[in-house]
C-alpha cells in the first residue's frame, strides 16, 4: 500500500463509471436535476494523514475520479441520498437524508466466542466460513421473508375487480450486493427502492423502522446465559435457517477435533457441570470422534425440555449472524465503498456471489501489488 499505488488504482482501475451509474440509478439523464440521485449523494474521504473529509458530492464520474486523484483517499465511505447536494449543505436551513440503502454489516470481532486473534490476517482469512455462513442466512431472510405480506389492491382499476378485498403481494428484495470488507467482515447493501425508502411512517421514523428489520435479522444476546435469545416454539424464519444452514454448519465446523480448544466454552454454556465433563472426558478419549457424532452424544446427554431448548440456542449463538444494528438503524450512517481499498491489507473490498461464497477465498482477493503487477504484465 503507497500513494504511487493508490494513485495507479485511482486512475487506471477504480470502476467510477460504474460506481456512479450504480448510485444514481438510472436518473443522471433527468431532465429535472433536482430529481437525480447521484449529486445528491454523500461520499467521505478519510485521507492518508488520517483526515476525514465528510459531505462531498458529485455531478458525473469524472467529478468522482478528479476528486480522488486529487486526494487520494486511503478510505471511501457511502452515505445516504440528501435533500440537496451535500457539498452545498452549509447554504439549505432544511438538508436531511431523503433516501438509503438498507445497510448490514458484519464483523468478525463482534463474535466474541471466536478464540483468534482478529488482528492477524491469517486467522481471519480462516474464519471465512462463518462470514460465508452470514451472507447465505441473511440474504435468504432478506429475499424470502420481506415484502411477502398482503395488500389490499387500491385504486379505480381495482373497483370492477372482486371486490376491495382482493390481495396480492409485494414484490421481495432482489437487488442485494454482498461486499468483502477487504479484512474480517462482510456488508450488504439491499438497494431496492423499497428498501432506500424504508419510510416516514405516521407512527415511527425511519430509524425505528430499520431498526426493527435489524432487530427481525439479529436475535438478541442474553447477557446473563452469553447466549441467543431464541423463543419457542421458533419463529419460521429463525427455524428455516436453523434446518438448513445453522446446524449442519455446526456440526460441520464447530464440533470437530481442530475446534477442542473452544469446545469447554461451548459446553459451559449447557449450565450443567456434570453433563458437561461427562461429554469432554468422552470427547478426549475419542478425538477421531466426528463432528455429527459429538453432536448426537451431547443430545442424548441433554433430554429434558429445557436442556434440549439450551441446545437450540448454543448452536444458534454460535452459528447466527452478528449484526451491527446500529449500522442498519441509522440513515445518516456512513459504510466503507465497495471497490475501496483496505489501508492495513492492501486487498481491494470486492463484491462477493452469495451462490459462491464457500469458495470465495479472501487470501486470493487482488491488492494493490497484484493489480499493478498485472497492469506491467
Amino acid at each position: 500500500f503507497s500513494p504511487e499505488l493508490l494513485r495507479m488504482y485511482y486512475d487506471r482501475v477504480f470502476p467510477a463509471a460504474a460506481m456512479c451509474r450504480w448510485l444514481g440509478y438510472g436518473t443522471a439523464q433527468l431532465a429535472d436535476t433536482g430529481a437525480r440521485l447521484l449529486q445528491r449523494r454523500e461520499f467521505s474521504f478519510t485521507t492518508g494523514d488520517d483526515v476525514y473529509i465528510r459531505y462531498l458530492s458529485y455531478e458525473n464520474e469524472a467529478g468522482l475520479k478528479k476528486d480522488l486523484l486529487a486526494k487520494l483517499p486511503h478510505k471511501i465511505d457511502i452515505g445516504a441520498i440528501f435533500s440537496a447536494p451535500p457539498s452545498d449543505h452549509k447554504k439549505y436551513k432544511l438538508f436531511e437524508p431523503k433516501q438509503r440503502e438498507l445497510i448490514i454489516d458484519i464483523d468478525l470481532t463482534d463474535y466474541d466466542f471466536l478464540e483468534v486473534d482478529v488482528k492477524r490476517l491469517e486467522t481471519c482469512d480462516r474464519c471465512w466460513p462463518l462470514m460465508a455462513l452470514a451472507m447465505r442466512v441473511l440474504e435468504r431472510a432478506l429475499r424470502e421473508d420481506f415484502g411477502r405480506g398482503p395488500r389490499l389492491w387500491r385504486g379505480r382499476a381495482a373497483a370492477g375487480r372482486a371486490g376491495s378485498g382482493r390481495r396480492r403481494c409485494r414484490s421481495r428484495f432482489e437487488h442485494i450486493l454482498c461486499v468483502y470488507s477487504g479484512r474480517r467482515g462482510i456488508h450488504l447493501w439491499v438497494c431496492d427502492a423499497r428498501a432506500r425508502r424504508i419510510p416516514s411512517m405516521k407512527c415511527l421514523g425511519s430509524f425505528q423502522v430499520r431498526g426493527a428489520v435489524a432487530d427481525y435479522l439479529g436475535p438478541v444476546l442474553a447477557p446473563a446465559t452469553g447466549r441467543l435469545a431464541i423463543r419457542t416454539p421458533m419463529h419460521p424464519s429463525l427455524a428455516r435457517a436453523y434446518k438448513d444452514e445453522l446446524e449442519p454448519f455446526f456440526h460441520s465446523h464447530m464440533l470437530t477435533g481442530e475446534a477442542a480448544g473452544g469446545q469447554k466454552k461451548l459446553l459451559a454454556m449447557l449450565e450443567n457441570e456434570q453433563i458437561a465433563e461427562q461429554l469432554l472426558d468422552a470427547f478426549e478419549k475419542r478425538p477421531a470422534m466426528s463432528g455429527a457424532e459429538r453432536w448426537k452424544r451431547i443430545k442424548s446427554e441433554c433430554k429434558t425440555p429445557k436442556l434440549a431448548a439450551v441446545l437450540t440456542e448454543v448452536v444458534f449463538t454460535y452459528t447466527y449472524p452478528r449484526l451491527d444494528v446500529n449500522v442498519s438503524k441509522g440513515m445518516n450512517h456512513l459504510l466503507k465503498s465497495p471497490w475501496c481499498v483496505h489501508p492495513k491489507t492492501g486487498r481491494v473490498c470486492v463484491p462477493v456471489n452469495v451462490s459462491e461464497c464457500e469458495e470465495f477465498d479472501p487470501s486470493s482477493v487482488p491488492t494493490l501489488k497484484t493489480i499493478a503487477d498485472d497492469l506491467d504484465a
